[in-house]
């Protein structure tokens, strides 16, 4: 129990300071004394101090006196008149939660803390109430005593003031999950009814998680409230109620889904209030895969997609900024037909459109589309091509680096997009760093589509050694991190004849840069797990070996965790290591000087 101490605030002289007490009179002041004394005698400060420390003196005083002393002080403090401030009640419904089930488990221990968390669900603080809510919803699942919860909720709901009936609202899916009351239905209902606005928007919020634990008849017998909602004269609710469709259609029928879910889904996207729009937009494709349409109702599906294309249409550039963040997840649920239909022709105007939001939004949805095979590679070419190559021309490298970094996803494509490949070289060279690690991280990936032959001639001067040798360190280690598929693409003996001899002068030329030269040794290391055995695996040991005297105390200990990961890796060849790795590291270990280079010299002869 006392490991819960980990939520005890450090100390401070806050408490100190606050209290009137003496030193001697102190020294015999119990946990609760102490406590009560910070929050009765303290300023503000002081008492926030204390009642951060709810938890620990709770845990101090243990189950039984935290109820016989702790909890009714605390009722009194949350019945005050007038309130305390809001900082003070709303850690205080923060810290109680801590309490259960570690403290108090069962029902009489928990049914206690029902009057603080009920007042302190109708103060007119919003993040007290929802903080409350949240309190109520934790410590309900260990209440055995229904009627206390439901009896709670009815009072919320029976205030005059609309802060009580907001925060009922948002405790009723959670009780009537842990009671299965039916009155909390009619409560709910009653909620969704209400005259004022916020009553009612926090209903709609609430709604769907509500009726997602209805049975089907029960559901039917609130659909009148649920097209209602729908169709509220506050925007606010509608898009709330609108949203909400993506819980409740899951587990019914399509039969039933199509006949009062779509047509919602319908009006919201065409209603007047951007804003209901841009909510319905934001979540589509959860509302459609909730209306469960499977081949079976190619109309249905046919008018669902036409509710998204208008949405990606729409006026407001904030709406179809909503709506294609789900155009890869529409693809999908769509399929090619629906996608040649209705959304292939839309692609270019979202590509080339005004609000910089949509034309990122949209080069991230193509890339997520290309995979799972639910578009044939031919249409991805011929679809995708020129969009990704007017991404990469995009004058914002955000837009740039969605594609970038996830073209590695159709690389095998790559080979039949001669233009996007010619804008991926040439922005090896673009002022924005990120752009260029972008770049570096695809290009052994462009050797495997266009083969290694191309990638001699095309990019491994211009691209791959530029890249290597950038001043940024994150373009340098993103060479350095494909430098193991570029093993795989390539094979052993084009490594050696072509790059390790380069790679090898770099490091011989670069006697003045020593981040260059870890660099070199970072790639050696990849090299040398790629390789595993053979004549490269050879080759790029010695050149680690040689790392480990390099005059820079930095440069040795890469070299160190390179041969490091290569014993480690398990799968390289064992005689090289033990007949030449462990000798030459017990050489090197003898004549170093520098404490963190011996720790690993020391680590490398303990793994070998």
């Amino acid at each position: 129990m006392m490991a819960t101490n980990n939520h005890s605030p450090t100390p401070s002289l806050t408490m100190v300071r606050s209290l009137p007490q003496g030193v001697d009179e102190l020294s015999s002041m119990g946990p609760f004394e102490l406590f009560q004394s910070q929050l009765e005698h303290g300023s503000t400060e002081a008492k926030v101090d204390g009642m951060k420390r709810l938890s620990v003196v709770a845990y101090a005083l243990g189950t039984e006196i935290t109820l016989s002393s702790l909890i009714p002080y605390l009722t009194n403090v949350a019945m005050k008149q007038p309130p305390h401030e809001d900082e003070i009640l709303l850690i205080m419904a923060s810290q109680l939660q801590l309490l259960v089930p570690d403290l108090l488990s069962t029902n009489p221990q928990v049914l206690p803390l029902i009057p603080i968390l009920e007042r302190l669900s109708t103060m007119e603080e919003t993040v007290v109430r929802d903080e409350a809510v949240k309190a109520v919803n934790h410590v309900a699942p260990y209440i055995t005593d229904f009627t206390q919860l439901t009896s709670m909720v009815k009072r919320l709901v029976a205030a005059d003031w609309f802060t009580a009936k907001v925060s009922a609202a948002g405790m009723c899916p959670k009780l009537f999950e842990v009671t299965n009351e039916d009155d909390l239905r009619f409560v709910y209902r009653d909620l969704c009814q209400d005259d004022t606005p916020m009553v009612r928007r926090a209903a709609a919020k609430n709604l769907g998680s509500f009726l997602s634990q209805l049975s089907f008849e029960k559901v039917q017998e609130l659909q009148p409230i649920l097209e209602h909602l729908c169709g509220d004269e506050q925007d606010s609710v509608r898009l709330l109620a609108i949203a909400s469709l993506s819980q409740i259609g899951a587990k019914f029928k399509p039969d039933w889904t199509t006949q009062v879910l779509l047509p919602l889904v319908k009006q919201g996207s065409t209603d007047l209030s951007w804003r209901v729009r841009h909510h319905l937009a934001k979540s589509f494709s959860d509302v459609a895969v909730s209306l469960n349409l499977n081949e079976n109702y190619p109309t249905q599906r046919k008018l669902v997609m036409s509710c998204f294309v208008a949405l990606l249409q729409d006026q407001e550039g904030e709406v179809r900024a909503g709506a294609v963040g789900h155009l890869a997840q529409m693809v999908h649920w769509g399929g090619a037909p629906l996608f040649s239909s209705h959304l292939q022709a839309l692609l270019p105007a979202l590509a080339d459109d005004v609000v910089v939001d949509v034309r990122s939004k949209c080069a991230l949805a193509l890339m997520d589309a290309s995979e799972g095979g639910t578009l044939p590679d031919d249409m991805i070419v011929r679809s995708f091509t020129p969009l990704l190559e007017n991404f990469l021309q995009d004058e914002y490298s955000e837009v740039q680096l969605h594609v970038l970094n996830n073209l590695s996803r159709i690389s095998h494509l790559l080979n039949q997009m001669p233009d996007v490949v010619s804008n991926i070289i040439s922005m090896s060279k673009a002022t924005n760093w990120r752009v260029r690690e972008g770049v570096a991280q695809l290009l052994p990936h462009l050797a495997e589509a266009r083969g290694m032959d191309f990638f001699s001639s095309v990019l491994q001067e211009p691209a791959w050694m530029a890249l290597l040798l950038d001043q940024v360190c994150d373009v340098r280690y993103a060479c350095v991190g494909g430098v193991s598929k570029l093993c795989l693409v390539a094979g052993d003996d084009w490594i050696v004849q072509s790059l390790l001899p380069q790679h090898i002068k770099i490091y011989e030329l670069s006697s003045n840069a020593y981040l260059m030269r870890m660099t070199i040794l970072r790639a050696h290391a990849e090299m040398a797990t790629a390789s595993k055995t053979g004549h490269l695996f050879f080759q790029v040991i010695d050149q680690l070996l040689r790392g480990t005297d390099d005059k820079v105390a930095n440069v040795r200990m890469v070299a160190t965790k390179g041969l490091l990961k290569v014993i480690k890796n398990g799968e390289c060849d064992k005689d090289v290591i033990v007949s030449k790795v462990k000798p030459a590291l017990e050489q090197a270990l003898a004549s170093e000087e520098d404490i963190d280079c011996q720790y690993l010299f020391t680590e490398c002869l303990n793994a070998c």
